[in-house]
C-alpha cells in the first residue's frame, strides 16, 4: 500500500471520464461579455479579458473573463469553459475585437504565459489561507519568469478572495478541470503542436500541481509504509490504517493519480482528508522532525494534528525507534 506512481491516461479514458452537461438544463441569471478575436489578435483579446477581470464587480463577471483568458490562450477549452459558466448561471456573449484594435503600450507574450499559468493554478489548487496563497504565488511567478527568460515587475493577477471565487465557481466544473490537466500534460510531453515556451511552462505547471495537497499521504508513505514500521500493526491505529489503505486504493485506481486532488469528485476526495488519519500523520511528522534534528531526543510536541492523542503518538514514536533504531527517512 501507499506506493504512489504517476500515470498518463489514454485518449479513450479521458473521453469516458466525465459526462457532459446540457446547457439548456441550467438557468441563466447573468449575461457576460466574452472577449475573442481572430487568430492573429489572440493576445489582444487575452489582455482585454485580463483588464476586464481585474475590474470585475461580481464572481460571474470575474469567472467569465478568466474563462475568456483561458480560451484565448487555447481554444480547446471553449466547450468546457462554457459549461462551467452555465453551471454558475452565466451566459457568455461573444465580443469580437476588431482587427485594428490596439493596446496602449503594446502587448508582451510572456505576460500572457504567466497569467495563463496563474489562472490554471487558481482553477485547480486549493489554498487554505491568504498567507500560503501569497507565498506560493510569489515564488511561482518568480520561477515562471526565470523559465520564460523575461524579467518584469509583475504581481499575481488576483487577490486571495478572487482566487477562491475562481476555484469555487470554475474549479467546481469537472470537465474544465479535466481539460486543463489533459492540456498541460499533453503539452509538457510534446503531444500537441505548440511552442517550446508553452511546453516548458506546462511542464512546470505539472510539477507544481502533481500530488498537490497530498503531503500528509507522502509523509506517511515515506516514514511508515516504506520502512514497514511496526506502528502500522498496532491496534491503536488499526482503523486509521484501514482508512489509509482505502484512500491509497482510490488514488492508485484514478485515471491520473498524481492529479487526484485536482480531478476527483468530492466523495472520493473525502477519503484522503487528513482528519481520517490524525495519529498516523502525527507519528510521521514527529519521526521526520527527529530525523531532521528539528527536536531534541527527549522533547515531544504535537502542534499540527489536533485530533491525535499526544500520549498515543509519543508511545508509537518510541515503539518505532526501539524496533527500528537504524531506520531513517528513505531518500
Amino acid at each position: 500500500m501507499g506506493q504512489f506512481k504517476a500515470r498518463y491516461s489514454t485518449k479513450e479514458e479521458w473521453l469516458n471520464m466525465i459526462p457532459s452537461v446540457n446547457p439548456t438544463q441550467t438557468k441563466t441569471t447573468s449575461v457576460q461579455n466574452f472577449y475573442t478575436s481572430n487568430f492573429r489578435m489572440k493576445g489582444i483579446a487575452f489582455y482585454e479579458a485580463y483588464e476586464a477581470a481585474m475590474e470585475s464587480m461580481d464572481s460571474r463577471e470575474l469567472c467569465t473573463n478568466v474563462g475568456s483568458m483561458l480560451c484565448d490562450f487555447y481554444d480547446g477549452f471553449r466547450s468546457s469553459v462554457e459549461e462551467a459558466l452555465y453551471r454558475i448561471g452565466a451566459r457568455p456573449t461573444v465580443v469580437l475585437l476588431p482587427s485594428n484594435y490596439d493596446i496602449a503600450g503594446g502587448f508582451v507574450w510572456p505576460f500572457m504565459l504567466v497569467n495563463f499559468c496563474c489562472c490554471i493554478i487558481m482553477l485547480l489548487k486549493k489554498f487554505t489561507d491568504e498567507v500560503s496563497y501569497i507565498t506560493f504565488m510569489i515564488n511561482f511567478i518568480d520561477e515562471l519568469k526565470e523559465i520564460i527568460g523575461y524579467d518584469a515587475n509583475w504581481d499575481f493577477p488576483f487577490d486571495f478572495k478572487r482566487a477562491n471565487e475562481i476555484r469555487t465557481n470554475l474549479g467546481s466544473c469537472s470537465r474544465l478541470c479535466q481539460d486543463t490537466i489533459r492540456f498541460i500534460m499533453e503539452a509538457s510531453r510534446n503531444l500537441v503542436k505548440i511552442d517550446k515556451e508553452i511546453a516548458d511552462v506546462c511542464q512546470y505547471l505539472c510539477n507544481a500541481l502533481a500530488w498537490s495537497e497530498m503531503h500528509h499521504f507522502r509523509l506517511i508513505n515515506d516514514m511508515l509504509v516504506k520502512p514497514k514500521s511496526p506502528v502500522l500493526f498496532r491496534s491503536a491505529v488499526s482503523r486509521e490504517v484501514k482508512k489509509y489503505i482505502e484512500a491509497c486504493n482510490a488514488i492508485s485506481s484514478h485515471i491520473c493519480p498524481q492529479f487526484f486532488t485536482c480531478l476527483a469528485p468530492k466523495v472520493a476526495l473525502s477519503k484522503v482528508d487528513p482528519s481520517r488519519f490524525p495519529t498516523l500523520i502525527a507519528v510521521a511528522q514527529e519521526l521526520q522532525r527527529r530525523d531532521n534534528n528539528f527536536s531534541t531526543a527527549g522533547a515531544f510536541e504535537l502542534t499540527s494534528i489536533d485530533r491525535a492523542d499526544p500520549t498515543i503518538v509519543h508511545t508509537l514514536v518510541k515503539l518505532h525507534r526501539k524496533l527500528m533504531p537504524h531506520n531513517r527517512r528513505p531518500v
